[in-house]
C-alpha cells in the first residue's frame, strides 16, 4: 500500500514482528536461564548440607509417614515440596532435586511479572523482557539456583496477589497463601491492608490468613504431629538468631552496635509506624492505575525488610522481582531495578564468600531506593529520561566495587581503595536515580 510520498507503515506486519522478537527474546532466555541453573545444581553452601539434604535424605527415606515429624525448620507446605521432589528420586542429585523446587516457582515468578507487564501494556517485548529480567535476575539465581533457597515459593503468591489486585480483584487469598508458606510474605502486609480498605473488601477476609495455614497443616496433623509444633514455626524462626541483621542491606547496618533488645523493640515499632502509615495513603490517594498500585506494593515489600530487624540477606527478593515488572511498566523506575539487583548480590557476598564489605554500600544505597519510592508516591511523578552518563558512571564504579571486593580479603577492610569504590558506586546510585526524576512529561506505563 503506498502513499502520497511514500510506503505507509503496515501497522498489523509491525506488531506480528513485535511478537516474533518477544517470543524468540523469551525463549532464548528461558533456555539461557536453565543453562546456569543446571552449571549451579551441585553448588553446595553450608546451609544446604547442614539442612537441605537432610530433609530431603528425610522425605524420600521416610516418605508421607514422616510427616509425623517436624524433619524442617519450615511450614508444612514446603514439607510437601520435599515429599514431592522425592519422588524423582534418581532421576538427579538430592540437592539438585531440591533445587528444582525453587526453580519451578522462579519460573512461575517469571510468568506473574510477564503477565502482569501484559495485562497493563499490551506490548509483547516489554511482556518478554519483564519475564526475562526475573528469570535471569542475578538475586534469582543466587538465590535459588546457587543455594537452593526457598524465597520464590512465597514470593510466587505474592506476586500472585498484587497482580489480583491490580486487576481490581481480591488478592488476600494468594496473600494468606503466602504466608502459610514464609512468614516474610507480611512484607506485603501494609499494601494488602491499604487495598482491602482502598476496595471496600470485608474484614472477615483477614481469616483467610490463619485459616489457609490451618488448612494445609491438615496433613501433618492427620500424620501425628504435635500441634504446638505446627503452630510455632514462626516463634521458633525468629528465635533462631539474636543479631539485628543477617547480611540484610537495611538501616541495621548502621547500627550494629545498638543493644539488641533495644534493636528489636525499635525495628518493630519503625515497621509498624511506616506499615501504617502506607496503609492510609493507599486509602486516602486518588491515584489510580497500575502504576499506582505496582509502586505501592513495590514501597510495601521495600520499606518492611528495609525496616525490620533480623532480617536475612535474601529478604528483600520479593521487591526485587517486583520492582523489575515496574521498569517494564515505567522506564523510570529501571534505576532502582537495576541497583536493587546490585544491592542483593553485594548482600548475598557477605555469605557466599564471607565479604562483608558490600553491606555498607548496599545499605546506603538500599536507602536513597526507599526515599525516592516514598517521594514517587506521594508525589505521583512519572517522567522518565535516559541518563546516559549516570548509567555508565554506576556501570563503571559498580564495576569497581565488585573487582576490589573479590580480590580483597574478606572481612571489613576500610582500605582508601575499597572507601573510594564504595562512595564512587552509592554516589553514581544516586545520580542515576536524581537523573530518571529529572523529566517531567516523559514516557507513561503503555
Amino acid at each position: 500500500m503506498t502513499g502520497g510520498s511514500g510506503d505507509c507503515v503496515n501497522p498489523d506486519a509491525t506488531a506480528e514482528e513485535s511478537r516474533r522478537l518477544a517470543i524468540a527474546v523469551a525463549v532464548g532466555c528461558a533456555f539461557a536461564g536453565l543453562a546456569l541453573r543446571y552449571l549451579f545444581r551441585e553448588h553446595a553452601t553450608s546451609d544446604a548440607v547442614d539442612y537441605l539434604i537432610p530433609w530431603y535424605a528425610f522425605a524420600r527415606d521416610h516418605g508421607v509417614g514422616g510427616l509425623g515429624q517436624a524433619f524442617t525448620n519450615y511450614t508444612p507446605f514446603y514439607s510437601y515440596l520435599l515429599l514431592i521432589a522425592a519422588q524423582f528420586d534418581g532421576l538427579g542429585q538430592p540437592l539438585s532435586l531440591v533445587k528444582a523446587i525453587s526453580a519451578v516457582f522462579e519460573f512461575g515468578c517469571a510468568i506473574v511479572v510477564a503477565r502482569i507487564v501484559w495485562r497493563a501494556t499490551r506490548a509483547p517485548l516489554r511482556a518478554s523482557m519483564a519475564f526475562s529480567g526475573v528469570w535471569l535476575a542475578p538475586t534469582v539465581i543466587f538465590n535459588g539456583a546457587v543455594w537452593g533457597q526457598a524465597d520464590s515459593i512465597w514470593t510466587f503468591f505474592t506476586l500472585l496477589s498484587v497482580s489480583l489486585f491490580m486487576r481490581d480483584r481480591n488478592g488476600v487469598l494468594p496473600f494468606a497463601v503466602a504466608f502459610a508458606v514464609k512468614a516474610q510474605a507480611v512484607f506485603l502486609g501494609p499494601f494488602v491492608v491499604g487495598m482491602m480498605l482502598r476496595r471496600r473488601i470485608h474484614w472477615a477476609w483477614l481469616a483467610a490468613v490463619p485459616g489457609v495455614y490451618v488448612v494445609l497443616a491438615i496433613p501433618v496433623l492427620v500424620a501425628g504431629r504435635p500441634i504446638a509444633s505446627v503452630f510455632r514455626v514462626y516463634m521458633d524462626q525468629a528465635d533462631t538468631f539474636h543479631r539485628l541483621t543477617m547480611n540484610a542491606a537495611n538501616i541495621w547496618v548502621f547500627a550494629g552496635g545498638a543493644p539488641y533488645a533495644i534493636g528489636v523493640a525499635v525495628g518493630l515499632l519503625l515497621a509498624a509506624a511506616a506499615g501504617l502509615a502506607l496503609s492510609v495513603f493507599i486509602v486516602r490517594s486518588r491515584q489510580q492505575g497500575p502504576d499506582f498500585i505496582l509502586l505501592a506494593a513495590c514501597a510495601s515489600l521495600m520499606l518492611m525488610p528495609y525496616l525490620l530487624p533480623k532480617m536475612h540477606d535474601r529478604y528483600f527478593y520479593a521487591f526485587e522481582l517486583a520492582s523489575i515488572a515496574l521498569a517494564c511498566l515505567n522506564p523510570r523506575y529501571l534505576p532502582l531495578a537495576a541497583v536493587a539487583q546490585v544491592d542483593g548480590v553485594l548482600s548475598y557476598l557477605g555469605f557466599e564468600r564471607g565479604i562483608a564489605m558490600g553491606l555498607l554500600p548496599a545499605a546506603l544505597c538500599n536507602s536513597f531506593i526507599g526515599f525516592y519510592l516514598v517521594l514517587d508516591l506521594w508525589r505521583g511523578e512519572r517522567g522518565f529520561r535516559f541518563p546516559k552518563l549516570a548509567w555508565l558512571g554506576f556501570a563503571a564504579s559498580t564495576a569497581g566495587l565488585f573487582s576490589y571486593l573479590i580480590l580483597a580479603d574478606p572481612g571489613w577492610n576500610l582500605s582508601p581503595a575499597y572507601l573510594l569504590a564504595a562512595s564512587l558506586a552509592t554516589v553514581m546510585a544516586l545520580l542515576l536515580m536524581k537523573e530518571s526524576r529529572c523529566a517531567s512529561a516523559g514516557i507513561p506505563g503503555r
